[in-house]
């Protein structure tokens, strides 16, 4: 006897990845929407780009103020006070001081506007914050993969490439078969020689360690403007 299993889709597992928290607050907003529950409320509210991501929205609703992005509000566009619905379609999300500073007005068509770009600013920082993350890693394993070069310039690896890439580098220099051959296969030979020599692997550990740091230094500098 076999027993047939089915994958959750896609949309259900990004609801279930969420918190319980998160979820229960989506239920609570859908609590006045009567053409969608909690999960449904939160697909057609929350960017999409972000739907995958429960970390991101996290931020994104309750802010992150390294990131600069604000915590947020359902904003009504017409309020309850004037008779508004509690529907997905009567609202947005929005910075909370802005909301909370407006009272029981409505919002105006350039506040929505205004609103749905700073969310879009939002999504936009926290989407890069976390490719700066992947950037940063790469560059710190770089970093730490410079202690263990001279392990690897020991390596035939690392004589292989750097001869073979003296070879190129020298080649490129000259027109003529002859010369490329000759002098390109006397520069790969040196370089050969040089990184089996003991001085190879510090040269290997320094250049990678530099490229690394000078990685992460950018990173840094962007993250600091």
């Amino acid at each position: 006897m076999t027993t047939s299993t089915f994958a959750p889709a896609q949309n259900d597992l990004n609801w279930l990845n969420l918190s319980q928290e998160t979820r229960n607050y989506f239920h609570h907003l859908a609590a006045g929407d009567s053409s969608r529950n909690g999960q449904e409320f939160f697909e057609d509210t929350v960017p999409e780009e972000l739907h995958d991501k429960p970390e991101l929205v996290e931020k994104f609703l309750n802010g992150d103020p390294e990131l600069g992005v604000s915590d947020k509000d359902w904003s009504h566009d017409v309020s309850k006070d004037n008779g508004g619905s509690d529907s997905a379609d009567n609202g947005r999300f929005e910075d909370a001081s802005v909301n909370r500073s407006r009272g029981a007005d409505n919002t105006t068509a350039d506040e929505q506007f205004e609103a749905d770009e700073a969310s879009e600013e939002d999504v936009q920082t926290l989407l890069e914050s976390v490719e700066e993350v992947g950037n940063a890693t790469l560059a710190a394993t770089a970093v730490e993969f410079a202690g263990s070069a001279l392990e690897f310039g020991l390596d035939c690896f690392a004589p292989v490439v750097g001869g073979g890439w003296a070879a190129v580098k020298t080649a490129e220099q000259f027109t003529s078969t002859k010369d490329k051959l000759g002098y390109g296969s006397l520069a790969g030979g040196a370089a050969v020689a040089y990184l089996v020599s003991p001085a190879g692997p510090p040269t290997v550990a320094c250049y990678v360690g530099y490229k690394g740091l000078k990685k992460l230094h950018a990173l840094w500098s962007k993250r600091s403007k």
